[in-house]
């Protein structure tokens, strides 16, 4: 197999509208209609000491980042299936809201926020947040505060999900987050998020997309909004995970292997991999680290900092289609005081970008994988019912028109 073509951000209307017609058949379409995240029946952990960190977060310098900023004033949107009230997450979980809609059948049902019934949004909240009690995730930003906002992901009603996810968008721009997690995927009411997605863009707030987890050019849609950087998933030696989707909204990378995943409906945490979904969480905790070191910088300037810091493609390609413009690294801000944060106002991505830093043997370099994947249809959990899957692509395909540029 030769090297991967590399694919640099060029004309905006291009790129997106390329990236739209490369999804391929309606069968692969409907397939692209699920919850990011990576979550099925695996082995239950047991108790682990509390001072026990992950390998992730040893490479990644965790400890010596958070002398220097833990994610303390800093609020991330976790916007995905709600969140279980654990002891692992306790103070850390602000009390966040519920756009997930009630059946038709039964439109006065109610669904609070800290009624995670998957546990998908609870192990998202915990990658981030999460203080390793319980034999539970530690996250990478564990001073910071996460707004939970609950979506139908992972219920029968779970083809609406985007649509809420909008809503949600708007609602955590206007209520004080300055991250936005989506570790969500779909089509349907793309023309309702996307606009939602730049409206956050222009009250400064960032928004990290997981890339999908088929493994194809078939990416998540949403990460081809303006103003989503999307995010691919690497393994514990910066290698791509093969289930990764990738392509040219790719912008960070980040691990997704072997983590702490809620299973067996919410009730315990088991050892799965990850994939995207988790990666997202690790950038958007990244970005939350950066942001806590630095308040008075900008969404712009946190995200250039990433850019420039990121452990680049090996061949020393300015990008790739896997891992964007790299792994994301705060550690090269926070410990060896990297990156130039530039000017406050202009998107990193709408003006050329300073190169990555030069890759190493560091492990948090990206590896392009060793062979192309194809990776057949995934037997994962969180995919949407088929019905949802065929309304969304029906309403979905007809709002490609709206995607005008990868950046304002």
């Amino acid at each position: 197999m030769g090297p991967r073509k590399i694919t640099a951000h060029g004309d905006k209307g291009a790129e997106v509208q390329g990236k739209i017609r490369r999804l391929g058949s309606w069968r692969r379409a409907a397939a692209m209609i699920v919850a990011v995240g990576t979550v099925w029946a695996g082995t239950v952990m047991p108790a682990s000491a509390d001072t026990d960190l992950p390998e992730y977060l040893t490479k990644m310098r965790a400890p010596e980042m958070w002398k220097v900023a833990d994610g303390t004033g800093i609020t991330v949107a976790v916007i995905d299936s709600g969140v279980k009230d654990l002891p692992e997450l306790e103070g850390r979980v602000l009390p966040g809201v519920s756009f997930m809609e009630p059946p038709v059948s039964r439109p006065e049902e109610k669904y609070p926020v800290h009624d995670d019934f998957e546990g998908h949004g609870t192990s998202m909240i915990a990658a981030i947040v999460g203080d390793g009690s319980g034999g539970g995730p530690h996250g990478l930003a564990p001073g910071a505060k996460v707004m939970p906002i609950r979506t139908s992901i992972g219920s029968p009603m779970a083809f609406g999900a985007i649509g809420e996810a909008g809503k949600g968008v708007r609602y955590a721009a206007d209520n004080g987050a300055k991250i936005i997690n989506l570790s969500i995927g779909g089509w349907w009411s793309l023309d309702r998020i996307g606009p939602a997605i730049e409206y956050a863009q222009s009250k400064g707030v960032l928004v990290f997309v997981g890339m999908g987890n088929d493994g194809s050019k078939m990416s998540n849609p949403i990460a081809a909004l303006p103003g989503a950087f999307g995010v691919g998933a690497v393994d514990i030696n910066g290698e791509p995970l093969e289930s990764s989707s990738n392509g040219s909204a790719t912008d960070f990378a980040a691990f997704g292997g072997k983590v702490p995943i809620r299973c067996k409906k919410n009730t315990a945490w088991c050892m799965q991999d990850g994939g995207t979904s988790y990666a997202t969480s690790l950038a958007s905790a990244s970005a939350a680290l950066v942001w806590s070191a630095h308040p008075d910088w900008t969404a712009n300037q946190v995200a250039r900092v990433l850019l420039q810091t990121a452990g680049g493609p090996v061949d020393g390609a300015k990008r790739n289609d896997w891992v964007g413009y790299g792994i994301a690294r705060p550690s090269k801000v926070l410990i060896d005081r990297q990156g130039d944060p530039g000017a406050p106002d202009t998107d990193p991505l709408a003006s050329p970008t300073p190169q990555p830093s030069t890759p190493s043997a560091d492990p948090a370099a990206a590896v392009p994988p060793q062979a192309e994947s194809t990776a057949a249809e995934s037997d994962r959990s969180w995919k949407w019912p088929a019905l949802g899957a065929a309304v969304a692509v029906i309403l979905g395909l007809g709002i490609t028109g709206i995607l005008k540029r990868r950046r304002r």
